[in-house]
C-alpha cells in the first residue's frame, strides 16, 4: 500500500457537540449567549451604526440588563459588591455535554468539504491518521498505510479520503529545506524553538495553502518544522489552542499547558480536552513550575491580562487563565507572553522583573503589542463577547487596556534584561488577517489604533523611548520584525535572521534587520 499525506490545501476544523444551556468555552456559543443578554446594544447599532455607540454604551447596558434575556442568565447579586451574580450552569458548563463529534474536511482549490462524526472512542486513531499523513515524507514514524493496515476503521476513513481526492500520494520535496534557527517564527502566535537535541512549539496554529495567497508566500506546514517533541499551550482561546492544528502533530508529542481546576465559561480544561483527542502526554504546570523536554527547560509563568476588564471584575474567581513561558536552551533563551496585559491580580511588566530576579535575564521576549484599547461595549463585537457579562456597571464607560502596547512591550525586555524583542502575537500574513487576525500588512492595507497596529510600531517605540535637549533617546533593547517563516540564529550572541528559500516575504523590500547586528541571511 502506498504512503498518502493531505493535500496541501486541505484545511481541518474539529467541530464540538454542545448541549450545555449557555455555551461551553470550547465553542462560540457563548458569544451568542452574550448576544442575546445586552440585545439592545446591537439593537442600536442595527438602527443608528456605531457613531454615538461609546456615548450610549451605559445606557444600552442598563436597558439589557433589564430585559428578560438578561435575566435569564443571571440574578440581582446578594451582596453588596456585585451588581449581579451570573448563574452557575452558565459560569461552569459541563464539560461533558460538550464533547468532539466531527472533523470537517475541506479544500480550498475545488471548494470541496466533507464532515465525519466521530465517537469519543475513536478519536484517538483518528488522530493518529491525521499525523501520519500529515508529517514529513522522509521522517514518517509510522505511515499512513500502516496506520490504516493496523485499524479497519483508520483504513475506511483513508478510502474515503482517497476517493474525495484530499489525499496525494507521499513525494518528497525536492525543492523542501530543512527545518532551521534556534528560533522560527511560523507566525501569529506560533514560534518553534530548538536545540540541538528537542524541539517544543508554541501554540501552533496551521492554515492550508490557498491560490489567495502570493504563489511564493504560502503557511508553513507542519511537516516543515521538522520534527516536533512538544507543545506548550499558553491559553485556550481559538488561535491558541486549535484542535485541528493539534491532530496533525503526533499523539506522543508532549503537550504543556496551564492546570486548570475546573472548567469555566472563560477557561477551557486544556489537560482534558487534549486528552479527549488522543494525546497520550500531558503536562500541566501552575505558575513557576517547570518541566524539561530533552535538554530544553520549560518555566511556566503567570498569564495577566486578557481579562473582561483591566481591573475589577464581577465573578473575580473566573478568569481567563493561562501560563506564559520562559524557554531555555543550552544556547539561549527566550519568553513568550502570547496576549498577556494587566488585569486587577498582577501586569506582566511585574512578572519580567520577577522571573529575571528568580530566573536571569532572557536573550529575546516574544510579546503582544496590540493593546487592545476599548470600551467594555465594543467587546460584544469581538470573539469575546462573553466578557461583557463580567464587566461592573461602575467600569461601562471606562477605556480598558486589556494587552500589552508597542511601548509597554519594550519596558517588559527591559525589565527581563532581554536584548532582543520580537512584536507578535497579531497575525502578519495574508492567511492570518484574511481569518480576521490583525491587520492587512500588504499594500493595500491599515491598522486599527489601540486593537491591530502594524509591527513596526514597536520599534518605533523602542526609538523614541524618551527626550532630551538633545533629541529623542532609544532604548538599549533591539526590536527584530520577524515576518511569518523567518528564523533566528545565534539568539544569545550576535543573531542572524534567516528567510526561507521560496517563502520570501512578498509586499516591499523592507528585511529583518537586527541592530547592531547582521542583515538577514539568505544562504
Amino acid at each position: 500500500m502506498p504512503e498518502w499525506r493531505l493535500r496541501d490545501d486541505v484545511a481541518l476544523q474539529v467541530d464540538y457537540a454542545d448541549s450545555t444551556p449557555f455555551g461551553s468555552p470550547v465553542g462560540a456559543r457563548p458569544e451568542a449567549t452574550a448576544r442575546e443578554m445586552f440585545a439592545p446594544v446591537l439593537r442600536h447599532v442595527r438602527r443608528h451604526g456605531f457613531d454615538d455607540l461609546v456615548r450610549m454604551g451605559p445606557e444600552l447596558l442598563r436597558r439589557a440588563v433589564a430585559e428578560p434575556a438578561f435575566r435569564r442568565t443571571a440574578r440581582p447579586g446578594r451582596t453588596i459588591g456585585p451588581a449581579w451574580e451570573l448563574r452557575a450552569d452558565l459560569l461552569f458548563p459541563d464539560p461533558a455535554r460538550a464533547r468532539p463529534r466531527g472533523l470537517t474536511v475541506s479544500a480550498a482549490a475545488d471548494g470541496r468539504a466533507r464532515r465525519f462524526e466521530f465517537g469519543d472512542h475513536d478519536w484517538p486513531w483518528v488522530h493518529t491518521l491525521i499525523a501520519a499523513l500529515s508529517a514529513p515524507v522522509e521522517e514518517t514514524a509510522a505511515g499512513s498505510s500502516v496506520v490504516a493496515g493496523g485499524d479497519p476503521r483508520a483504513a475506511t476513513f483513508l478510502d474515503v479520503l482517497r476517493d474525495e481526492g484530499f489525499v496525494l500520494p507521499a513525494v518528497a520535496d525536492p525543492q523542501a529545506e530543512p527545518a532551521c534557527g534556534e528560533l522560527e517564527f511560523v507566525g501569529h502566535n506560533t514560534v518553534v524553538v530548538r536545540s540541538r537535541r528537542s524541539a517544543v512549539v508554541v501554540d501552533p496554529l496551521f492554515f492550508a495553502h490557498d491560490r489567495a495567497h502570493p504563489p511564493d508566500y504560502q503557511p508553513l506546514r507542519p511537516a516543515d518544522l521538522g520534527r516536533v517533541d512538544a507543545v506548550l499551550i499558553t491559553h485556550s482561546h481559538p488561535d491558541h489552542f486549535a484542535p485541528a492544528s493539534l491532530l496533525r502533530l503526533p499523539p506522543d508529542t508532549r503537550v504543556v499547558v496551564p492546570r486548570v481546576e475546573r472548567e469555566t465559561v472563560l477557561t477551557v480544561d486544556l489537560a482534558r480536552r487534549i486528552r479527549e483527542l488522543g494525546f497520550e502526554h500531558v503536562v500541566e504546570l501552575d505558575w513557576w513550575q517547570r518541566t524539561t523536554i530533552g535538554d530544553i527547560e520549560v518555566h511556566a509563568l503567570p498569564f495577566h491580562g486578557e481579562q473582561p476588564t483591566d481591573g475589577p471584575v464581577l465573578h473575580p474567581g473566573i478568569r481567563n487563565h493561562g501560563n506564559t513561558y520562559l524557554v531555555r536552551t543550552p544556547t539561549g533563551s527566550a519568553a513568550f507572553l502570547a496576549d498577556s496585559g494587566r488585569d486587577a491580580q498582577g501586569e506582566v511588566r511585574e512578572v519580567a522583573a520577577q522571573a529575571r530576579t528568580r530566573l536571569g535575564p532572557v536573550d529575546a521576549v516574544f510579546c503582544g503589542y496590540r493593546g487592545w484599547l476599548m470600551y467594555p461595549v465594543q467587546l460584544l463585537f469581538t470573539s469575546v463577547a462573553r466578557y461583557l457579562a463580567f464587566v461592573p456597571p461602575d467600569q461601562w464607560n471606562c477605556r480598558q487596556r486589556l494587552m500589552t502596547t508597542p511601548d509597554e512591550a519594550v519596558d517588559i525586555a527591559e525589565r527581563w534584561g532581554a536584548r532582543l524583542l520580537v512584536p507578535y502575537a497579531d497575525g502578519g500574513a495574508p492567511w492570518y488577517w484574511r481569518a480576521g487576525l490583525g491587520p492587512r500588512l500588504d499594500e493595500t492595507g491599515g491598522e486599527a489604533h489601540g486593537f491591530d497596529p502594524c509591527p513596526e510600531r514597536v520599534a518605533t517605540a523602542a526609538r523614541r523611548r524618551t527626550e532630551m535637549p538633545g533629541g529623542l533617546l532609544g532604548s538599549a533593547v533591539d526590536v527584530l520584525l520577524l515576518r511569518p517563516g523567518d528564523a533566528v540564529h545565534e539568539v544569545a550572541g550576535a543573531p542572524v535572521p534567516i528567510r526561507r528559500a521560496g517563502h520570501r516575504w512578498p509586499y516591499d523590500a523592507r528585511e529583518p534587520i537586527v541592530a547592531g547586528a547582521a542583515p538577514l541571511s539568505r544562504d
